[in-house]
């Protein structure tokens, strides 16, 4: 057995067989199936070369296990303090030593390390919740996208070719990591289980698509041209993957999941209380996303306005709700939407760590606070939504239905 096997979590972590069975790679057309049998390659020899830099190093320590990463709570993110004065200073440059020795062999980063810790050392994990093989690397929590905004930042005030090499290379790693339907992994290479969906939660696959989008427009002029032209074309492969993924229901374009599958893009559930549903929360982001879009077509367009009336139809008044706390009735409060709605009635749904769906958020017990269960984030959404029809000038809502055989045909309403 070599060296890699041997590493925690290698032996028993969960597989990709259930998501890229054979049997469903093998009902794809031809052309489908090369492009996601090359992707399944690359993120076996991603994870390999990832899993030898630290194999490697435990093997020179003598160590058998990881130690893990400095956990903090909170989702690295470029502060809004974070000013040119303060990346000029001590604290954005020690950072930034730590950031770049974070970065995998991959090109990604993990979630909730704590970048003011200092630089990582042999034989330390990348993630810092767990000594086994998890969330290496990740586009969870505002991950890898966020460590790369900052290095582009901190490269303004204060030049330096290893924070360009760094970003580039973060770049390539998010190119490499997207599906061949646009959207992108929860993690990758790949970790198995949920986490192979395409993840809309927490914005992760926006966030991906905003980052290359930007790269694409020349906002990094470092950037090889090469490099650039790629990320513009990834970016429109995602606008691609939202629109096919938008939930239809009732005939009636509807909002998005927090997780799809990747190869037919359905809303597929994620931990045990996040059923299959439609996910506010996500779907605003979503929404936000494509509302930037310069020149949207009638697609998009459609996708904007179906998007937006399901979020009016579905707001929910007199009620506040806190993580710690709860939801608490009082009058004229709201809007509201619950986090999760059910595909085909729109009830909001909610679940303990049973999975038992119940359509009433009092009847929850182990989970009934600590979680999001409801969201606010659309009420901006449609904030920006009444501003982008004043803008667009776009009198006429185009709405789509779905024929039998999948297919999508515009119907003026």
């Amino acid at each position: 057995m070599d060296s890699v096997a041997r590493l925690p979590g290698a032996a028993t972590e969960r597989d990709t067989v259930s998501t890229f069975s054979p049997a469903r790679l093998a009902s794809l057309p031809s052309a489908r199936r090369a492009e996601w049998t090359a992707y399944l390659r690359r993120s076996r020899e991603m994870k390999a070369r990832d899993q030898a830099l630290i194999a490697g190093e435990l093997r020179a320590l003598g160590q058998a296990r990881m130690t893990r990463a400095p956990f903090i709570r909170e989702s690295f993110e470029v502060k809004r303090g974070m000013d040119a004065a303060w990346f000029r200073g001590d604290s954005a440059r020690r950072m930034a030593e730590t950031i770049l020795s974070f970065q995998t062999p991959s090109g990604g980063w993990s979630k909730h390390v704590d970048m003011r810790a200092g630089p990582r050392r042999p034989g330390q994990s990348f993630f810092s919740e767990t000594d086994e093989w998890q969330y290496i690397a990740t586009i969870d929590n505002n991950s890898t996208t966020s460590q790369l905004r900052f290095l582009a930042k901190i490269d303004s005030v204060r030049p330096d070719a290893r924070y360009r090499a760094a970003f580039v290379r973060g770049v390539e790693y998010l190119l490499a990591a997207q599906f061949p339907s646009g959207c992108w992994p929860q993690v990758f290479p790949l970790q198995g289980g949920y986490h192979d969906a395409a993840t809309f939660n927490d914005d992760a696959t926006v966030l991906a698509a905003e980052l290359l989008r930007d790269v694409g427009d020349g906002d990094f002029a470092f950037v090889p041209a090469g490099v650039r032209r790629r990320a513009a074309a990834a970016a429109g492969r995602t606008v691609e993957c939202i629109l096919t993924a938008q939930v239809v229901s009732g005939g009636q374009l509807t909002i998005w999941g927090q997780q799809h599958d990747p190869l037919t893009l359905v809303p597929v559930h994620a931990r045990s209380y996040e059923p299959a549903s439609l996910a506010t929360k996500e779907s605003a982001g979503i929404l936000r996303f494509l509302m930037r879009i310069p020149d949207p077509d009638e697609r998009v367009t459609a996708a904007v306005h179906m998007a937006a009336a399901w979020f009016r139809a579905h707001q929910i008044m007199g009620y506040t709700y806190d993580f710690d706390t709860g939801r608490h009735a009082q009058p004229g409060a709201g809007p509201l939407w619950a986090r999760m709605a059910e595909i085909g009635t729109n009830r909001p749904v909610f679940s303990n760590r049973d999975g038992v769906i119940l359509y009433d958020w009092e009847q929850l017990t182990d989970r009934r606070t600590g979680y999001g269960w409801y969201s606010e984030e659309p009420a901006a959404a449609l904030k920006a939504y009444d501003r982008w029809l004043r803008e667009h000038l776009l009198l006429n809502v185009v709405s789509f239905t779905r024929s039998p055989e999948g297919t999508e045909e515009p119907r003026p309403r």
